[in-house]
């Protein structure tokens, strides 16, 4: 089972709405699963075939599901791509583009099906199709934190939204062609995806969405982080120019990742960090604004943000030994990668710590020991 749970992609809002469909969808599946609400009740919310145009289905039948791994496929996969949606447009847009989406596509299937005897369909699924289609179109470079599960173990990794996105679409694809294009659930996921890629299309050429130059258009055309890349034109130097600072636009960016951390946007001022460290030569924040982030971060429990975040300061700041502590314990405590932490913990050699902390880096040593019997195997070891 594939599990995508995070992004590096720019949050600019908080996913409200995202969070709040999810639940809606979980709580009308459990009242129905434990006959709270009748499922004869909840039967005419069911999109019907062949018995004329019924508005109200076009909204209902988005909020049903066939069963337990039909709703947590569904909703795993709607948190994941709904962070990169509702992250640009924030929680009523978003609210009114899922809504949508599944407006168009429900009314657009049972039109098609006016002669059809019987049948139906239930679920989000074809909606969030469409939500992944306009991830694709506003971020195909950003990258999605997923976890792999395999029978009893698990593995982390990270996938652009671009690959992760093309692989779904051709198995619907493939799926549709072996079945000779008979009507099914490939169709349907399909027309959720072709009516998100013309809705983020659509609102990305209306300026409605800012994707500074990193939308599918812009990759595609070898154009992508053209604004981030347009700076303005440096004047010839004077005999008081000798030593040239931070360019203005990252002085802005500095400026904007402080006053997100003090608005308590954790996670949009590390993506926005992250931003610049690919797109602005030379970006690095200082040991003071690592820190500050590290622990904003830690205290929103961001776990991988907060790693990645750590591995950097290392690199800038080899000696920052609380720092490193503070990275295996939580590879260990919250990650458990024990072998990683271990490896961490290498590097900090007897009399490095206060000796207030020697007692930590110790426990922290015979917990990963301990826990390395547990884990035998993980995907990666790297020389942090």
């Amino acid at each position: 089972m594939l599990v995508p749970w995070n992004t590096d992609a720019p949050i600019y809002h908080l996913p409200w709405a995202t969070g709040g469909v999810m639940l809606i969808n979980t709580v009308v599946f459990i009242a129905i699963a434990s006959g709270a609400l009748p499922a004869e009740d909840a039967a005419p919310w069911i999109l019907v075939y062949g018995d004329g145009l019924h508005p109200l289905q076009w909204i209902t039948s988005n909020f049903l599901h066939a069963g337990f791994l039909h709703l947590l496929g569904n909703m795993v996969f709607l948190w994941a791509f709904g962070l990169v949606v509702e992250g640009k447009l924030g929680w009523w847009r978003f609210l009114a583009v899922y809504l949508g989406i599944g407006v168009l596509q429900c009314g657009l299937e049972q039109a098609c099906m006016l002669g059809a005897e019987e049948g139906g369909s239930l679920g989000a699924s074809a909606i969030i199709y469409g939500v992944m289609a306009m991830a694709l179109v506003w971020a195909p470079k950003n990258e999605l934190s997923c976890i792999l599960i395999l029978g009893f173990r698990y593995f982390t990794f990270d996938i652009s939204i671009l690959v992760l996105a093309v692989i779904y679409l051709l198995i619907e694809i493939v799926t549709t062609v072996v079945d000779n294009f008979g009507w099914g659930s490939s169709v349907l996921h399909l027309s959720g995806a072709a009516i998100g890629f013309g809705l983020g299309t659509l609102l990305l050429k209306l300026q409605w969405v800012d994707c500074e130059g990193w939308d599918l258009y812009a990759v595609l055309a070898g154009r992508e982080g053209e604004k981030a890349k347009k700076r303005k034109k440096k004047k010839p130097k004077t005999d008081d120019q000798r030593t040239p600072g931070p360019s203005v636009n990252q002085e802005a960016a500095l400026a904007e990742i402080r006053r997100l951390i003090d608005d308590g946007h954790t996670r949009g001022a590390f993506a926005l960090h992250k931003k610049m460290s690919r797109t602005a030569a030379g970006w690095q924040l200082s040991e003071p604004d690592s820190r500050s982030l590290i622990t904003k971060l830690l205290e929103a429990e961001a776990w991988p943000e907060s790693i990645e975040l750590m591995v950097g300061h290392l690199a800038a700041f080899p000696d920052a030994t609380r720092v490193r502590l503070r990275l295996a314990q939580v590879l260990v405590q919250k990650e458990r990668r024990p072998a990683q932490a271990l490896r961490v913990q290498t590097k900090l050699p007897e009399g490095s710590l206060p000796a207030s902390l020697e007692p930590t880096r110790k426990k922290l040593i015979a917990e990963a020991t301990k826990l390395r019997e547990q884990v035998p195997m993980e995907l990666s070891c790297e020389d942090w």
